[in-house]
């Protein structure tokens, strides 16, 4: 299933039974629940969400604590990586944090836009740092939503 935002098409759906959810137009296996395609629309139209109900997708074990912690962010705040990684139960990982939010296969219902550098400036999303970038773009846009501002 695609959205259409400012940023860019957004695919929403299951490639080999696994759900992902990230910007750019992908071809699915199948299509998600119209639940959770409801939820996500809610959102992408402004309405707080406060838990999307999915299952952790399988990863290496910390980048799944980090995926997990990084869902306990509530909306609207952001957290430092160094935070994430503490929560994560690991405080001295915060790259790792990173490299765990830059491969979150289900981006917006793993809200790792919400993660921020400690400076509380935009950094890195999806691994790149550059600020003019479509991927910097995306990360303003969904914490703008939010009503955040950085």
């Amino acid at each position: 299933m695609l959205f259409v935002t400012p940023v860019g098409p957004l695919t929403l759906g299951y490639i080999e039974n696994n759900l992902i959810c990230h910007f750019g137009d992908a071809c699915v296996d199948q299509e998600p629940s119209k639940k959770l395609a409801k939820q996500l629309r809610r959102y992408l139209d402004g309405k707080q969400i406060d838990w999307f109900e999915v299952d952790t997708p399988d990863g290496p074990p910390f980048a799944k604590r980090c995926w997990d912690a990084c869902r306990e962010i509530p909306y609207g705040e952001t957290i430092s990586y160094k935070d994430l990684a503490t929560r994560a139960g690991s405080p001295l990982a915060s790259r790792a944090a990173g490299q765990a939010m830059r491969n979150n296969p289900m981006t917006i219902l793993t809200p790792c836009h919400r993660v921020v550098s400690s400076s509380r400036k935009l950094h890195g999303y999806t691994g790149t740092t550059n600020p003019q970038s479509i991927q910097l773009k995306r990360k303003n846009y969904l914490l703008t939503l939010e009503g955040q501002t950085l």
